[in-house]
């Protein structure tokens, strides 16, 4: 009797094996160490330059980053000043008390709370609760009154505004200790009588700020009832009560899990402020134009690549300005990396223009108009052919000339800004929808939208020009490549890979002498299991019966050579197997044949790609271990 190995019974119930490939990664040696871009110009492009466009992209790159983050932290000022003054206002001064309530959405309740202004008549106290404190009402006051409880202590020191990470577990000294037999006399206790009696036993004013994290995970229950207990509180005297909802979706969905009249008590005096930078255009307007400026207005922007950034954006409704980050700092990324001229943005480097960049420059299509311009003016032959032959230098002295002007947009963009901010006060604008506006001649369209542009239409009048060889410095969407690289499609890329296995798989390694030349026409003659079955599975209907599929598979699949390619692995004299695998081999081959051997591979085959089918969504998994019938996932295009 043979005796039960755990670790093969425990490896063979496992439903995935992982398999970690190690791959070897290109080195690519410039000048200075390893730089990551490759030569281009069919690889006759120098080492020097490779590294001097390495160098210049990162320069431009670290320079527009910078400008980026500073952005970032404006906003954050920004919002900290919006957030103080709107806790800062007074409510004690309305006829009907009522909360002062502020909504913070797409919040993730990291943002900073507090107020700037201080009042050494006033106590500011901020109570962060979060959903795992407040399971119910009870414990939301208890945690509520010892935080109020513990700054109170701490403000006799001489603290006028406490936040929750300082608030101390430890007694206050001796010197500056509340009188507990004092407070308890007053009724002190884990409930609104601290907040009530708050002015006799401290001598000073309230301003109370409840900071709800998290608000779409509360329990609606209890955060309605909390608020409406905090209700009483307003009309005690000296006492200001704020209330911070951090929302990570919308307004509308805190409002229906309320009730009305709980509503119609935060909604008296509320102010919303909007986390997700899109409020206006002013951030991103921003950083598009720092974005112009790290380039110096040498680098230019096609019609199509603006209008896709405009539509990603507008298909993006919270992160707007990391998405704009993110496709300008790769369209730079992948202009350095894909264009040899790319270096000669800093026209420093056009001395070391050779003879190896002038073909390029001769096919661009402004050059060959340009050339057709002369053939049209009877310009001389010999002025003609020293362009295209570059003769005496011709061509190099050209392209040099027409590299140091700068793109006339850029320029009209500013008098454009300069117009609509200081002369017409507008600033609520879209600087991309400007700039798209002018590069397709359409800058009186965008411009209709205010009618007092019209008193400036002779100084904004612009209709674009294009510039020779401004296609070797322009950033543009061709063939949809940022589409591609950015927000790839997953599903037609899934589809096509699985119906041709040679985009995911290496390429094929020509065999050496000593190769197994019935190994090599396995491979060129049978597809992976899992390619073969999805060409059956596109065939099929909705519902699939497993074992017609099954068949379907097993019938479709080159069973002879499968045959032939077990008996060169069941040879000792073929095979690379060691002593222990040939012995489990010529066991396994004791009571089966070769035609039961392939059935049971093709029957593995089958049910790890159905496995693999059901773990990336073409099939629907099935809890019922004995089903007979599969169904289809639908995608578009399967």
């Amino acid at each position: 009797m043979t005796t039960l190995n755990l670790n093969e019974f425990a490896e063979a119930q496992k439903p995935h094996y992982i398999i970690k490939p190690r791959v070897k990664r290109r080195k690519v040696t410039c000048k200075k160490g390893v730089d990551p871009f490759v030569k281009l110009l069919s690889g006759k492009e120098s080492i020097d330059m490779v590294n001097k466009r390495w160098i210049l992209y990162h320069q431009l790159h670290t320079q527009f980053y910078a400008q980026v983050e500073d952005i970032v932290q404006r906003i954050e000022l920004d919002l900290r000043r919006e957030i103080s003054n709107v806790l800062g206002k007074e409510t004690k001064s309305s006829k009907t008390p009522s909360f002062n309530c502020l909504f913070l959405l797409g919040s993730d309740s990291t943002a900073n709370i507090e107020i700037m202004d201080e009042d050494t008549q006033k106590v500011n106290v901020i109570i962060d609760l979060t959903p795992k404190e407040s399971p119910n009402v009870r414990m939301m006051l208890r945690r509520s009154m010892f935080r109020l409880l513990s700054s109170a202590e701490s403000s006799l020191a001489g603290s006028t505004t406490v936040t929750k990470q300082e608030v101390c577990d430890e007694v206050a000294d001796d010197d500056n200790e509340l009188d507990t037999q004092a407070a308890a006399d007053l009724g002190v206790s884990y409930d609104l009588s601290l907040v009530q009696n708050f002015k006799k036993l401290f001598k000073k004013g309230l301003k109370l700020i409840f900071n709800f994290k998290d608000v779409d995970s509360f329990n609606s229950q209890v955060l309605d009832d909390f608020i409406n207990l905090l209700k009483s509180s307003l009309h005690y005297d000296s006492v200001e009560v704020c209330l911070v909802l951090n929302i990570n979706t919308n307004l509308s969905n805190i409002q229906k899990n309320l009730r009305q009249s709980t509503v119609r008590l935060l909604k008296k005096n509320f102010t919303v402020i909007d986390l997700s930078h899109n409020k206006g255009f002013k951030y991103a307007n921003q950083t598009f134009q720092s974005f112009l400026n790290t380039v110096d207005g040498k680098l230019n922007l096609s019609s199509e690549f603006v209008g896709f950034i405009l539509e990603k954006m507008a298909n993006n409704a919270t992160h707007n300005l990391q998405l704009l980050t993110k496709i300008l700092d790769y369209s730079l990324m992948s202009y350095f990396f894909q264009n040899p001229f790319s270096v000669f943005i800093d026209p420093t480097n056009v001395s070391n223009l050779d003879e190896n960049y002038l073909p390029p420059l001769v096919k661009c299509p402004t050059f060959m108009n340009f050339i057709d311009g002369m053939v049209r003016n009877h310009a001389s032959s010999k002025e003609i052919m020293s362009l295209l032959e570059n003769q005496d230098s011709s061509l190099e002295e050209f392209f040099t000339e027409f590299l140091v002007r700068d793109n006339p947009i850029n320029g009209h963009l500013k008098l454009v800004v300069d117009v609509l901010e200081n002369q017409l006060g507008v600033f609520n604008y879209n600087l991309i929808d400007l700039y798209y506006h002018m590069l397709t001649g359409k800058l009186a369209q965008f411009l209709a939208k205010w009618p007092e542009c019209h008193e400036f239409d002779d100084i904004l009048k612009f209709e674009p020009v294009d510039i020779i060889f401004q296609e070797l410095f322009t950033l543009d969407n061709s063939k949809e490549l940022f589409s591609q690289s950015l927000f790839p499609y997953l599903r037609s890329n899934l589809e096509d890979n699985l119906i041709n296995s040679e985009r995911i798989l290496p390429p094929t390694v020509k065999s050496g002498s000593d190769a197994n030349p019935f190994q090599d026409d396995l491979e060129a003659g049978i597809d992976l299991p899992l390619c073969h079955l999805f060409s059956l599975y596109r065939e099929a209907s909705s519902l699939i019966n497993l074992y017609d599929f099954f068949c379907a598979f097993k019938e479709t699949l080159p069973k002879g050579r499968l045959v032939n390619y077990a008996r060169s692995a069941m040879d000792p004299e073929k095979n690379e197997l060691n002593a222990e695998e040939q012995a489990k081999m010529n066991e396994l081959m004791k009571n089966h044949t070769l035609d039961d051997v392939v059935d049971k591979m093709i029957l593995v085959w089958f049910i790890q790609s159905v496995s693999e089918f059901q773990q990336i969504g073409l099939l629907k998994a099935n809890n019922n271990s004995s089903y007979e019938v599969v169904e289809k996932c639908i995608w578009r295009g399967l």
